[in-house]
């Protein structure tokens, strides 16, 4: 099949829904099929020509309530909407919505629902008639959990159109050759030693940092939890961490290169996602530390995939979003009890193994596609 990825914006442009995006790219692309990629321009810098599958990036003039506006990218779903087969439209996305409630395409339409529209709710509002038509309209809705597709406020849409295809762990996530030596040593050394909570995202509210910070006080003396990532609470966290007296307790390490990144996972002892919102619907980074064996603390947000990815006592715990004793006492318990981190470590990795290996995740997507029926296009 040809198929055409319409999203919002797409790697090197950092996030988890570029990440997913990319990810279904290859696999469709190792399964036999042909893609193109139509996003919207980010920061960049780009490479686009260096790779195997066409990008088209839309320059935005503006951007409202987080979705990009561009007369280029409606231009440009219109031109190439009818040389595919299959629409692969991650969402959220409005525009796409708008333009495709206009273009009308005969092409089957695939939705990858990342997340609902959170929050903002006159947009919201605004462009619901033309999600819900797309809703209807779409041939497959792909869940990366089932949670993204029972607790959306679309699920009544998807019914008989629904299949979970979750994204994977990169291959060579935890190969030797990434651990470069001199990064561990410098993990060591900046830790002081000490057992390690790691932690790993945008400085932005809904990823839960504050109250991490927060749960610190409930560490053990020898341990220490550090934050890895930038964003715009860095200086509000840094202020809570100091007003706090919690100094030798929380590290933020700022920005961590990807080519450090194995380091920390290999020296940590636990690794906590402690989001406290649905803008947090599946944690892809939980992924990469189930495969390096370690256990993860999470959070059970209502109508997130966030505990699907992670679940109780089986890879890791779980505790409710923003509850700084539940949370700090959680990591406490793994610190304190390394036979019980152990195991949920292993079962973190036969997790990855089992589900969110790239076969896995391939087996599933092939037969997510192979119900699509593209001999007989429609139009609505």
């Amino acid at each position: 099949m040809r198929v055409l990825q319409v999203g919002k914006f797409y790697p090197p442009d950092p996030g988890g829904v570029e990440t997913g995006t990319r990810q279904m790219v290859e696999t469709l692309a190792r399964l036999g099929h042909d893609n193109a990629v139509l996003c919207f321009a980010g920061r960049g810098p780009y490479d686009d020509g260096a790779g195997p599958t066409a990008v088209i990036r839309a320059a935005a003039w503006a951007t409202i309530a987080s979705q990009p506006l561009s007369s280029e990218y409606l231009l440009r779903l219109a031109d190439l909407a009818p040389r595919f087969d299959v629409l692969h439209v991650h969402c959220p996305n409005p525009l796409a919505a708008v333009a495709l409630w206009l273009i009308r395409p005969r092409a089957r339409i695939v939705l990858h629902w990342h997340s609902d529209v959170i929050g903002k709710r006159a947009f919201r509002a605004l462009v619901s008639p033309f999600e819900a038509w797309l809703c209807r309209r779409a041939d497959l809705v792909i869940g990366p959990t089932e949670v993204h597709l029972q607790a959306s406020n679309r699920a009544a849409l998807f019914t008989g159109k629904g299949a979970v295809v979750p994204f994977y762990v990169e291959p060579g996530t935890t190969s030797p050759d990434r651990l470069e030596p001199a990064s561990l040593a410098a993990v060591r050394e900046r830790t002081g030693g000490r057992r390690l909570v790691f932690a790993l995202g945008r400085l932005v509210p809904y990823k839960g940092f504050a109250v991490l910070i927060e749960a610190a006080r409930r560490l053990p003396d020898d341990a220490v939890a550090v934050i890895g990532g930038g964003g715009p609470l860095a200086g509000e966290l840094a202020r809570q961490i100091k007003a706090a007296g919690l100094g030798q307790k929380v590290l933020l390490a700022g920005r961590i290169p990807d080519a450090e990144l194995p380091a920390w996972f290999a020296a940590c002892d636990v690794f906590c996602l402690p989001s406290v919102t649905r803008a947090e619907m599946f944690g892809i980074v939980q992924l990469e530390a189930m495969a390096w064996g370690k256990p993860v603390v999470s959070t059970a947000i209502a109508g997130s995939g966030v505990a699907a990815v992670n679940c109780h006592g089986e890879t890791g715990l779980v505790v409710p979003p923003g509850d700084a004793p539940a949370l700090g006492a959680a990591l406490a318990t793994l610190l304190a009890d390394d036979a019980l981190a152990a195991r949920l470590g292993q079962g973190g990795r036969q997790a990855v193994a089992a589900r969110y290996s790239p076969e896995a995740v391939a087996q599933a997507l092939g037969a997510a596609y192979a119900r699509l029926d593209i001999s007989a296009p429609r139009t609505l």
